[in-house]
């Protein structure tokens, strides 16, 4: 039975400012955080991609293994493990990052023939889904999983390590007619688009066979299917920092859906089950704002926070 979610992409350290001056290595890198994330959602998933051996790279691992995320389809590596330096953003502003990924473990995996064997659905990210040797192995990975899974990319913009504007709309264009999901937040659509409307960005890339998801930090996210608009407002929290809430969002999306057996038929749901959909995964992004870095909520813990706001509402 195919049930596993797999999120292929990086894996990096997070450098994050602490008290006194002083800096804090947690784990990090889009499609890392969303494989753990589904792992402490209480999903079957894995992380497909390449770890150091060195201290960072084996406390990842470990980190990943506790949630329960599967770890065969990672590679190993003796090189040191890429670095982000974060500057945290506020509610209303996203968090900056500075990447360091030369002469690092920053490399595609080496993957089996079988490696979508159990696999319901194929998640990717970021640069890592569209640069570079990564862009390429997701590429053929993609193609790979065609007709045998379904599939979803998170634009998540990290400007400093694309090749330009332009190209970069192509390369994203190209990935579009390569899954069945996107997903892209309003600062990621103005970046690629000055000018224009996110919402009417999002709306023109929903077509049959692609669902489109746009996030708006606090003011909630939409779901556009056909052109059509469901939209739920965002849960108001204390923000500590906003890394890893679209990562936390896009595994919160993804679990949910394939709880209820969803993810091979989004387009066809009304707007309540898609809303609930959104408003779940809202609430995971929501948690993640409330602490340090991309530290996902569990499953537990998501539930007893929908049902406090629902008591409180």
């Amino acid at each position: 039975m195919r049930s596993q979610i797999l999120s292929m992409g990086e894996a990096l350290v997070d450098v994050l400012p602490a008290e006194g001056g002083l800096w804090r290595p947690v784990p990090g890198g889009s499609s890392y955080n969303v494989a753990l994330a589904l792992g402490r959602l209480g999903a079957p998933a894995a992380f497909v991609g390449r770890m150091s051996g060195d201290e960072q790279g084996r406390r990842m691992a470990a980190i990943l293994a506790e949630a329960g995320v599967a770890t065969g389809l990672v590679s190993a590596d003796d090189r040191p493990s890429p670095l982000s330096l974060v500057e945290r953003g506020s509610e209303m502003q996203s968090a900056r990052y500075s990447i360091h990924l030369a002469d690092t473990a920053h490399a595609p995996p080496d993957l089996p023939a079988n490696w979508l064997d159990g696999a319901a659905h194929l998640h990717v990210s970021s640069f890592s889904a569209i640069v570079g040797a990564w862009g390429e192995a997701v590429g053929e990975a993609l193609y790979s999983a065609r007709g045998c899974v379904t599939r979803s990319f998170d634009v998540n913009i990290r400007p400093n390590l694309l090749p330009g504007r332009e190209a970069t709309r192509e390369l994203v264009a190209a990935r579009l007619t390569e899954v069945e999901i996107v997903k892209a937040s309003d600062d990621d659509l103005r970046w690629l688009f000055p000018g224009a409307d996110p919402e009417q960005i999002a709306a023109d890339w929903s077509r049959p066979g692609l669902i489109a998801i746009l996030t708006r930090g606090a003011d909630g996210a939409s779901t556009f299917i056909h052109g059509a608009e469901v939209s739920r407002l965002a849960t108001s929290v204390a923000v500590v920092d906003t890394v890893g809430a679209g990562d936390a969002f896009m595994a919160a999306f993804l679990a949910r859906a394939r709880e209820h057996r969803l993810l091979h038929g989004l387009a066809g749901q009304d707007a309540d089950t898609i809303g609930e959909l959104l408003a779940f995964a809202n609430a995971a992004a929501a948690l993640c704002c409330r602490r340090a870095g991309a530290d996902i909520a569990t499953r537990a813990e998501l539930d007893l926070f929908l049902e406090q706001s629902r008591s409180s509402s």
